[in-house]
């Protein structure tokens, strides 16, 4: 069985890995993080209301004795990057399928800025949902250029707002000028660039990425890490992340959930 310890409630902690700025007295703080690459005054951006970004309560999949996901609940508020981390074959996956409405929960709430998207018999598909989903294959379309694959998730109808949009989100993941290639012909570095603009492009509230820099070597892994953190940051997006690898969540988190097989799911940082 598989239970989120979290803090309060569910017990936990919470490690906080930065000095306050001196700021602070005015009532903001500064995070500056030397592998990420960013740099975010939280007193600024971040909303006071509780339910805003990602809420989840006692979120449950599975039946019988042993379920996949028993009582799980985490927050992340706008801004803020938390990690899952385990082995595979422990939930993460399932999770992320379960808050983007690719899975029916067997129970719990799940709110996106303090709208219900699963609660009781609500369940909210997942194209009406404010949310992006990134993938460690990129899942980009083929038949698409880059451009066309970063329009395809912009919903507005006025074809000059698109167009903006389109260009803005390139230039910040710094693809502008692979706008007219196919994905085929772009490295795996710049194939995630694209999928990030992509999911950007819908201007979510929550961003789920599911082992998104994997399949990167290290050195391209680190620069698109740094960028994608930097850019979800500035967005304001709340962010949950999946990785197997301990030493990425710990240098990306605001707070990490460990998940263990056959054992608690457990905030550790």
């Amino acid at each position: 069985m598989r239970r989120a310890d979290r803090r309060g409630r569910f017990g936990g902690r919470r490690h906080h890995r930065c000095r306050p700025h001196p700021r602070a007295a005015a009532g903001q703080t500064r995070r500056t993080d030397p592998y990420g690459g960013f740099e975010r005054s939280d007193g600024l951006n971040r909303s006071a209301d509780p339910d805003s970004g990602l809420v989840v309560r006692d979120l449950t999949f599975g039946f019988g004795d042993d379920p996949l996901l028993d009582a799980f609940s985490v927050n992340v508020p706008p801004g803020d990057v938390h990690c899952v981390l385990g082995p595979s074959g422990s939930g993460k996956t399932t999770l992320l399928r379960l808050i983007a409405g690719l899975e029916r929960p067997t129970g719990g709430l799940v709110l996106i800025d303090g709208q219900p998207m699963v609660r009781g018999g609500v369940h909210v598909p997942p194209e009406r949902r404010a949310v992006g989903l990134v993938f460690q294959d990129f899942a980009l379309f083929p038949n698409r250029t880059v451009r066309g694959n970063v329009l395809f998730g912009i919903r507005t109808s006025g074809r000059a707002e698109r167009a903006a949009r389109c260009d803005e989100l390139l230039h910040r993941l710094g693809v502008e000028a692979l706008a007219d290639r196919m994905p085929s012909t772009l490295s795996g570095g710049e194939q995630q660039r694209v999928a990030i603009a992509r999911a950007l492009a819908r201007r979510p509230r929550v961003m789920l990425l599911d082992e998104p820099f994997s399949s990167l070597d290290v050195e391209t892994r680190t620069t698109v890490r740094a960028e994608t953190m930097s850019v979800l940051r500035d967005s304001d997006v709340a962010t949950l992340m999946v990785t197997h690898d301990p030493s990425e969540a710990g240098l990306v988190a605001d707070d990490v959930i460990r998940f263990k097989p056959s054992q608690t799911a457990t905030k550790t940082l």
